[in-house]
């Protein structure tokens, strides 16, 4: 097993040397594409008479705003009739300035006094590559038919495909932008970071009863503690490692977490938990066959931990990592959807694996101190072995509801917290009585029947279980509110179908029964006052990947997605808004800023038309 271990270690070692280009099988000098095909431009007329500049730029590269120009030779008036604002970016050479993702469309206009007339010019722009590549600036020479617009559409409008709203970034991008900006170096830092700030989040939160079961049930003192806890954090960093580089290699279609909320895995991986909490509660032993038991007791005689021991720690790292806790948040999405864009397993392999450590760190803080704070022996430590049967226990609940209707969620935690009431009920009045025990007696009975009263109320959400039979407050989302979903699908083919059909903007919500932010995205978010009504004026459609099949998937590789929560936004001609799209679990305000800024400017086109 160590020697599995230690080839791991290696691998990832490699990974890191390699990165810093010392040498690469995969990827040892950036490739970078010819500037036409970088940045593709082409100019032509609409319907109306009106001509406009077309920049198609390719992932991974970004056009400058302020390099932007038009000359002509025959007609000195040309010029574009509208730039619109860029994306703010930290530049290595020019500073901070805006910049163009994906495509750029902008029209010409030209004096009506000489129309109509073909005219001869030049566009000149620049761009550059996000691996550091700053091509020189370009000078394009064009010609086209000038007429006169048969819509006054010049001085106020671009057309919807332009990102002419500027949000704030949203926190994928902001991320995306980070370590796109970084050195090798400084993005190791920057991950590990972040994993500590995601190790605050419901991303970690589940792994703590397991590492707490671990230092509980192996009764590990001392520095043991710490390095169990460190083999199982290694496990996690390493399995996350694995995640980067298949983004690296394969890019977001594939998706190992997305792929194991499979619901015989899922309530299998509930079954695992449950024995192993009934285990905490003495009803039975988990042992081996006794011959093998032997065997594992003389290896163990060889050194201070059994290698089962090691080894079922290491895989259940690996499995909490994969099935317990498939977190696709926000910041976590910005990572996968960049490394997938640099097609560098390696450089994917390094991130996540620093990221996956930083997200340790608080786990192995709970075995180091986990061990000192317990006590060696007693009625307490008893106490504290059946807590941890209850966590796990848990966590068998929290797999299992992914796949559960969501009328028995409540009912589920409801009498959890009874039965951790009933447990410290019975210790105080069999002669254990002592405050601590009692708190915890009267703070689960009262939890336990606030979620059995909610349960009976229809309400669906742990956290806030009596929101059904409270009265809708001002600025707080309507928990008796319906969200305006016009139809759930599955595909690509059902989506163009949807297009042809509505007459509307079209809102996507990217979801998944098993995807917890997405169901605090519907509660928080699409029921809130402000967000709710804008709902209602655009085709707002609802696709589940919850089945993760061949057709969820080939819609989520033809956005390039990794996975729920997320929002597409098209406009009335079907055009995808990139700078409009939201990665991971969404605010009220960002939502609320796409929505307004989407209808406004349909209500404009509208207008002109």
């Amino acid at each position: 097993m160590m020697r599995f271990i230690a080839a791991l270690l290696i691998l990832i070692s490699t990974s890191y040397s390699l990165a810093f280009n010392f040498s690469s099988p995969f990827n040892s000098e950036p490739e970078f594409l010819p500037v036409d095909q970088a940045f593709s431009l082409s100019v032509n007329s609409d319907t109306s008479g009106q001509v406009w500049a077309t920049w198609h730029i390719t992932d991974g590269y970004y056009l400058y705003r302020h390099q932007l120009k038009i000359d002509s030779q025959d007609e000195p008036s040309l010029q574009f009739a509208d730039i619109p604002q860029g994306e703010i970016k930290q530049d290595p050479y020019f500073g901070e300035v805006e910049v163009y993702h994906h495509q750029l469309k902008l029209p010409l206009q030209v004096d009506e006094s000489v129309l109509p007339n073909n005219i001869n010019f030049t566009i000149r722009y620049q761009g550059c590559a996000e691996k550091g590549l700053c091509y020189p600036p370009q000078t394009v020479p064009m010609s086209a038919e000038f007429a006169k617009v048969t819509s006054s559409r010049l001085n106020d409008d671009v057309e919807p495909s332009t990102p002419a709203t500027a949000f704030k970034p949203s926190e994928a991008q902001q991320v995306t932008s980070l370590i796109s900006q970084s050195s090798f170096s400084k993005m190791l830092i920057v991950m590990f970071g972040l994993g500590l700030l995601l190790s605050l989040t419901p991303c970690v939160l589940p792994m703590i009863p397991i590492v707490s079961a671990i230092v509980v049930g192996s009764k590990a003192k001392g520095w043991s503690g710490l390095y169990l806890s460190a083999v199982y954090v290694l496990a996690m960093a390493l399995t996350y490692g694995l995640i980067g580089a298949l983004a690296g290699w394969f890019g977001t279609q594939l998706n190992l977490q997305a792929a194991l909320q499979d619901p015989i895995i899922l309530l299998l991986s509930a079954a695992l938990f449950l024995l192993l909490s009934l285990s905490m509660f003495g009803v039975f032993d988990l042992r081996l066959p006794s011959t093998l038991q032997t065997r594992l007791d003389e290896w163990s005689n060889r050194s201070q931990n059994s290698r089962s021991k090691i080894l079922g720690i290491f895989l259940a790292g690996i499995f909490a990592t994969l099935v317990v806790s498939p977190c696709v948040s926000a910041p976590l999405a910005g990572v996968v959807l960049y490394i997938s864009s640099t097609s560098d397993p390696l450089y994917g392999a390094a991130a996540l694996f620093s990221m996956g450590l930083g997200m340790g760190l608080p786990l192995l803080l709970v075995g180091a101190l986990g061990s000192k704070v317990l006590p060696k022996n007693g009625a307490w430590l008893e106490d504290i072995k059946k807590l941890m049967g209850f966590a796990l226990l848990g966590l068998a609940i929290w797999l299992a509801n992914r796949w559960i209707s969501e009328d028995f969620h409540l009912w589920l935690w409801g009498l959890l917290s009874l039965g951790i009431a009933s447990y410290f009920l019975h210790r105080t009045l069999t002669g254990h009585s002592h405050p601590v025990r009692w708190l915890f007696a009267l703070s689960a009975i009262m939890i336990g029947f606030v979620e059995i009263i909610g349960a009976t109320s229809g309400s669906h959400t742990p956290m806030t279980p009596l929101n059904q039979l409270s009265l809708n407050r001002a600025g707080e989302a309507n928990p008796h509110a319906e969200v305006p979903y016009y139809r759930t699908i599955g595909s690509l083919e059902e989506l163009k179908q949807i297009q042809t059909q509505s007459t509307l903007p079209i809102v996507i919500d990217l979801y998944a029964d098993w995807c917890i932010s997405c169901k605090i995205t519907e509660e928080k978010v699409f029921k809130h006052p402000d967000v709710l009504p804008l709902l209602h004026q655009v085709t707002f459609v609802k696709v589940d990947v919850t089945d993760n099949n061949p057709k969820n998937q080939t819609f989520l590789k033809h956005f390039g997605l990794f996975g729920p929560p997320a929002m597409l936004f098209f406009n009335r001609q079907d055009d995808l808004l990139d700078n409009y799209s939201l990665v991971g679990e969404p605010t009220k305000d960002e939502v609320e800023a796409r929505l307004q800024a989407l209808l406004s400017n349909e209500n404009n086109e509208k207008v002109y038309q």
